[in-house]
């Protein structure tokens, strides 16, 4: 049984996940609230998702950088 503090528990309650602490696992659990209609498969695919397009965003904004340096150099 994980216990959960009122904040962690009104956290998930709003829809975020939250990070546990599990030493006797070497690492944290991360709690997601399955809603109804969603499955945490689809809850952690979205995030992976986001995660991607967030990394995409942020090579195309890097290599966008260098070209305008590469251009505006003197």
């Amino acid at each position: 049984m994980i216990e959960l503090t009122e904040k962690q528990a009104e956290i998930l309650k709003q829809g975020y996940p939250i990070r546990i602490a599990a030493p006797r696992l070497g690492g944290e659990l991360v709690l997601v609230l399955a809603a109804a209609h969603e499955s945490t498969e689809v809850v952690l695919q979205e995030t992976l998702d986001d995660l991607r397009e967030r990394g995409a965003l942020s090579d195309l904004g890097k290599r966008s950088a260098n070209a305008w340096a590469k251009e505006n150099s003197y």
